[in-house]
């Protein structure tokens, strides 16, 4: 692909390329590089700016690329999920940013999923999605979409739901088990199991819409994701990527 026909005006470093990383990447052998990431309707470069630069540096014109087909923020989630991974690390206050525009374009999200793609931990997630919720309440609305593409309940009430679903699909699971894919305690956990071995109802405090009474048989909000944080995060797994292995464009 012609250099000269990719656009790499809108870095995702807040500082630009690192000077030194691009001359150690010019002193080695191209062919030894991954290809860069290209969003294929905008040209644009998602990964490998300093690739592009130390190719110039070695007074090269083109490079190897593979496309990338998909929406403004897949293509943020993507860029930032490549520059973690691999090559220079993202400096820390790019990464909270990053996390920052992920959660206001995925709130639904776990803070584990939005901290895999960043290169942060969930606690650090956390707290940006709590500072964010201040200004734009919806990010702390809903559920969480986990790893495995189903969205799981955020509240006590909802997670003892969840829990009894769980329980009632799988009755010989352990409590452990149950107590992590319900987001709540093994404590709350066992209560809820108690409770239907008794033949009593799910859930138990105040509950909107119950008047603080134990709440009534219902299913929990779980539902499927049509894509996965993983599965966009593993760009070369999926149907979207175009590989170039001649370095030009088909």
């Amino acid at each position: 692909m012609p250099i000269s026909a990719l656009d790499v005006s809108r870095p995702l470093r807040s500082g630009g390329p690192n000077p030194d990383h691009v001359r150690t990447l010019a002193a080695l052998d191209a062919s030894l590089l991954p290809p860069i990431l290209v969003h294929h309707p905008t040209m644009r470069v998602l990964d490998g700016a300093h690739r592009v630069q130390a190719e110039l540096l070695r007074g090269g014109t083109h490079i190897r690329v593979e496309f990338f087909e998909g929406t403004e923020e897949e293509c943020f989630v993507l860029a930032v999920r490549s520059n973690v991974g691999h090559g220079l690390p993202l400096p820390l206050a790019d990464r909270k940013a990053a996390a920052a525009r992920i959660l206001r374009a995925y709130p639904q999200w776990s803070d584990r999923s939005i901290g895999e793609v960043s290169g942060l931990s969930p606690k650090t997630v956390g707290a940006i999605r709590r500072r964010s919720a201040e200004e734009n309440p919806r990010l702390n609305g809903g559920g969480r979409l986990g790893r495995d593409g189903r969205t799981y309940p955020t509240s006590v009430a909802e997670g003892r739901l969840y829990a009894s679903k769980l329980i009632g699909e799988r009755p010989h699971a352990s409590l452990r088990e149950i107590a992590s894919r319900a987001g709540i305690s093994l404590g709350t956990a066992q209560d809820v199991r108690k409770r239907l071995e008794k033949g009593r109802t799910r859930c138990r405090g105040p509950v909107v819409g119950c008047g603080g009474r134990w709440a009534p048989m219902a299913k929990a909000p779980v539902t499927t994701a049509p894509w996965t944080p993983t599965e966009i995060a593993v760009p070369c797994r999926t149907y979207r990527i175009r590989h170039c292995p001649s370095g030009y464009a088909p």
